[in-house]
């Protein structure tokens, strides 16, 4: 038995082993990505870095016969120490401004001299734990974009089945993962830097059009979705939570939506971000591409059909025999006494009762507020919308002045073309247009928590270029109030 042990070890341990394991990984991810051409490349480069040396010895050769060559690859060897001691030096002890380039520089200028000379061996560990951090850092990233990545849920929206606190796990392979969009950006953060918030953390230098990997499937009524935040391509960095195109219609800012902008251009730091650097937000899709919904008493109706049913879903109710609401406490993140929502599960203990008269409270926001801000749905409230289309990918819809309002941001933005209306017409690209047919699916998601989420009641369609991933696990619960980590919610599913 120990002699088997000691083959299956050496065979494991074998080059040849190494090189196919890593050449089969490889392929597949390039296959995945439709780069088939680049195991050209990448196919001669691993065999030679397992088995055949070549590069190595030609590397060794230069070195010793070539001055320059030593230089040229002191340089590179410096720059790569540089970059990620630089970096980290950076990260514990300054803001991510001018001082990091004469951080950069001194550590840089310290590498290239210990290249040059005979290394010391503090310079010597050094440099393996760069190795180690660049390899970690690559493979990480890869993870990150194309598999799962991970998330901490900042807001009470979809209480109760995602709490404030929770860490959770975000499957990306589920719907296909995006190819990144803005591949020049600092690794493992999303729009700003570390300990500075006021910097973003990408370059637009570069930037690729949307591009999806294939999935294991689609979107599906009732996931649990991670998205950017469509509103999120404009943002008031002073009110980052607040979308700036809820700013935009505040009238006390100015009568005009010119004189508006102004006066948030004057008084604010505006920035702007591409797509993948948008917000993260999570919500249910409660509406698919080619559905007619209606918001009934707070009930999502798809086609005339009511959404299922969602256990740990809440709303605040009033108790009309009493007008007080149902529940009151202490909000455990503010320190105040707030209305406390009942889930749909709880609400059984107050059904069949006669004390209790129950009425949500979502009459309480209403009109322009929502979609699609107009004085014309000023009947609208959280629980009474509709019955509104949700657009879907290669379907033609009439246009009137009354639907732009609707669907003007989608045509205008999120599928990019000019939109003009004049004299009561519309024109898309210059053309005049009495219809339009969508280029992309649109889905319409909503919090569990129904009387305390921002979603698409407020700002709209989702486009299918926005999804992220599907939330699948609650892998870490931490109490953000302060009572430490929730046992009971580590490991468990997302439904």
């Amino acid at each position: 038995m120990r002699e088997l042990f000691k083959r299956i070890k050496g065979i494991a341990e074998s080059p040849w082993t190494m090189a196919i394991v890593v050449a089969a990984i490889i392929s597949g991810f390039a296959v995945w990505y439709g780069a088939w051409w680049s195991l050209f490349v990448t196919l001669p480069l691993i065999y030679d870095y397992y088995i055949g040396h070549n590069i190595r010895h030609w590397h060794e050769s230069m070195y010793k016969k070539y001055s320059w060559w030593r230089v040229v690859w002191a340089v590179w060897c410096a720059l790569v120490f540089a970059v990620v001691v630089g970096v980290i030096v950076h990260m514990l002890l300054f803001k991510w401004n001018t001082p990091f380039l004469l951080t950069f520089a001194v550590v840089m200028a310290y590498a290239v001299w210990e290249e040059m000379r005979s290394q010391s061996k503090t310079y010597i560990w050094l440099y393996s734990w760069v190795h180690s951090i660049l390899f970690a850092t690559v493979v990480a990233s890869l993870i990150q974009f194309y598999w799962f990545q991970m998330y901490v849920i900042p807001t009470g929206s979809m209480e109760s089945t995602l709490m404030a606190g929770d860490y959770i796990l975000v499957n990306k392979v589920k719907y296909g993962p995006r190819v990144p969009m803005t591949p020049l950006s600092f690794p493992f953060v999303h729009n700003t830097m570390p300990l500075n918030p006021e910097k973003q953390s990408f370059t637009t230098a570069w930037e690729r059009s949307y591009r999806r990997l294939a999935g294991r499937g689609q979107v599906e009524r009732g996931d649990v979705v991670v998205f950017n935040f469509p509103e999120g391509d404009t943002v008031v960095m002073e009110m980052p939570a607040m979308s700036y195109y809820e700013l935009l219609r505040d009238k006390s800012l100015g009568r005009t939506e010119a004189e508006r902008r102004e006066a948030i251009m004057d008084n604010f730091t505006v920035v702007v971000r591409p797509m993948d650097k948008k917000e993260n937000y999570i919500k249910r899709c409660v509406g698919m591409p080619g559905d007619t919904l209606a918001i009934v008493d707070g009930a999502v109706y798809a086609n005339g059909l009511k959404e299922e049913f969602i256990p740990k879903r809440q709303y605040i109710y009033y108790n009309e025999l009493t007008g007080k609401p149902l529940k009151m406490g202490i909000d455990r993140v503010s320190g105040s006494y707030v209305e406390l929502p009942v889930t749909d599960d709880a609400l059984s203990e107050y059904a069949n009762e006669e004390r209790y008269k129950l009425k949500k409270i979502g009459g309480a926001v209403y009109g322009t507020a929502l979609i699609p801000h107009t004085a014309k749905n000023q009947k609208w409230t959280i629980d009474d919308m509709g019955p509104f289309w949700v657009p879907k990918a290669g379907a033609t819809i009439e246009l009137t002045p009354d639907n732009m309002a609707m669907y003007g941001r989608c045509i205008a933005v999120y599928e990019q073309r000019l939109v003009e209306q004049r004299d009561g017409k519309i024109y898309i690209d210059g053309v005049e247009s009495t219809e339009y047919t969508f280029l992309m699916d649109y889905y319409f998601m909503m919090g569990d928590n129904r009387h305390g989420s921002l979603d698409s009641r407020f700002w709209g369609f989702v486009p299918e270029d926005h999804i992220v991933g599907k939330a699948s696990y609650i892998w870490f619960s931490v109490d953000p109030a302060g009572d430490g980590i929730r046992w009971e919610r580590m490991f468990t599913s997302i439904e």
